[in-house]
C-alpha cells in the first residue's frame, strides 16, 4: 500500500511540474506569422504599418491551433490594434490573446490564459534610419480546469484509487499577474533590427503564497534586409528571430517574397528544450486585397522524436485603416 501511495505522489507532482512548464512557455505565445502579430513580437514594432510610404493604422487578428492529431487541443486567437499619433513620433496599441487547451475525449478544458496588453512606442528618425524604443504593459489571467485534477485527499481508505471528494480550495486555480516587455529597433528602407525583452519583472505566478515559480525573461533579436527591383518588381526580405527564456531556445530563418498583392514565405526553425531538440519547416501564403490582407501559414515537424505532432495551422487577417501621417514611413517588415 505505500508504494502504491508513494507512486500516486510521485505522479501528482510530476503532473504539476509538467503543468507549470507549460505555464511559462504560454506566457509569450508565438505566432508563426510574427510580424503580423507585431505587438507580440517586440513593443517598438508597433505603429509601423504604412502603404506607399504613408503611416496607417492597423487592425490584426489570428488563430493558431496546434496538437490537431492528438486528443489535446491548444487554440491560440490573438486581436490587436496600432498606430502611429499624428501630433508627434510616437506610437500606440492594444491588444489581447487567448490560450485554451482542451483535451480527452469529452474535449475538457484544462487550461486557459487571457491576456490584455497596452503599448507605447517613440521613433527617432534619423536621416537614413529610424531608431525606436517601446514598453507594454500585460495584465494575464491564468486558470486551470477545477475537474481536471486529482488531489492527494481525494485517495481512498483502501488505496486503491481517488474516490473521494477534494476538500482543496479550489479557488486558488485562478493566478492574476502583471508583467512588462521592453524593445528596441533599428530600421530603415533596406532592413531592420530588433531586441526585445518580455516578462522584465519576472512576476511570481505560483497559485499557493508560500511558493515562488517565476516566468522567467525572455530575449529575442530579430532582424532582415530587402532586396527590391528583383525580376522587375519583386522583393526578397530574409529574415532571422532567435529567442531565449530560461532552458528554452529558438532559431528561425525564413524568406519572404513581394510580388504585387502576393506573399509567399518559406523558413525553416530549430528548437531546444529541457535536453530534446526538434527541426520544422514552415511554409506561408498571404494575400491582399486593397485594405485588407489575409494569410495562412503551416509548421511541419521534421523530428523523429516528436514526429506524432506534424502539423501546426495559423490564419491571420490584418485590416489596413485610413492613412494617419502623409510623411515618408519606411516599413521594410514581412507580413509574415
Amino acid at each position: 500500500m505505500y508504494s502504491f501511495k508513494k507512486y500516486i505522489f510521485n505522479a501528482f507532482f510530476l503532473t504539476t511540474a509538467l503543468v507549470q512548464s507549460s505555464i511559462l512557455a504560454g506566457q509569450n505565445p508565438i505566432f508563426r506569422q510574427m510580424y503580423t502579430q507585431r505587438y507580440l513580437t517586440n513593443p517598438a514594432m508597433i505603429g509601423n504599418g504604412s502603404i506607399d510610404g504613408n503611416g496607417i493604422g492597423r487592425i490584426s487578428s489570428g488563430i493558431k491551433a496546434q496538437w490537431m492529431s492528438l486528443e489535446s487541443r491548444l487554440y491560440t486567437q490573438s486581436l490587436s490594434y496600432d498606430a502611429p499619433i499624428r501630433s508627434n513620433n510616437s506610437s500606440w496599441g492594444i491588444g489581447a490573446f487567448m490560450t485554451d487547451l482542451y483535451s480527452g475525449s469529452i474535449e475538457q478544458s484544462k487550461y486557459s490564459h487571457f491576456s490584455g496588453t497596452i503599448t507605447y512606442a517613440y521613433n527617432i528618425p534619423l536621416k537614413k534610419m529610424n531608431i525606436k524604443f517601446g514598453l507594454s504593459a500585460q495584465f494575464s489571467s491564468i486558470t486551470f480546469g477545477r475537474n481536471n485534477f486529482l488531489w492527494e485527499d481525494q485517495i481512498n481508505e483502501s488505496m486503491t484509487g481517488f474516490l473521494k471528494p477534494t476538500q482543496e480550495p479550489l479557488s486558488q486555480l485562478t493566478k492574476n499577474v502583471v508583467h512588462a516587455s521592453a524593445g528596441a529597433l533599428v530600421y530603415g528602407k533596406k532592413g531592420f533590427l530588433g531586441l526585445a525583452v518580455h516578462n522584465v519583472n519576472e512576476p511570481n505566478i505560483s497559485f499557493f503564497s508560500n511558493q515562488n515559480q517565476t516566468i522567467q525573461r525572455k530575449f529575442l533579436v530579430h532582424g532582415g534586409m530587402v532586396f527590391d527591383k528583383l525580376f522587375n518588381h519583386a522583393t526578397l526580405i530574409p529574415n532571422f528571430a532567435y529567442s531565449k527564456q530560461g532552458n528554452v531556445q529558438s532559431a528561425l530563418f525564413s524568406t519572404n517574397v513581394k510580388l504585387d498583392n502576393l506573399q509567399l514565405g518559406m523558413g525553416t526553425q530549430y528548437v531546444k528544450a529541457y535536453e530534446n531538440s526538434a527541426w520544422s519547416v514552415t511554409n506561408y501564403l498571404g494575400y491582399r486585397y486593397d485594405k485588407y490582407f489575409i494569410g495562412y501559414s503551416t509548421d511541419w515537424n521534421l523530428s523523429f522524436n516528436f514526429g506524432s505532432i506534424p502539423v501546426i495551422h495559423e490564419f491571420s487577417v490584418l485590416i489596413l485603416l485610413n492613412k494617419k501621417e502623409k510623411k515618408s514611413m519606411p516599413n521594410p517588415f514581412p507580413e509574415m
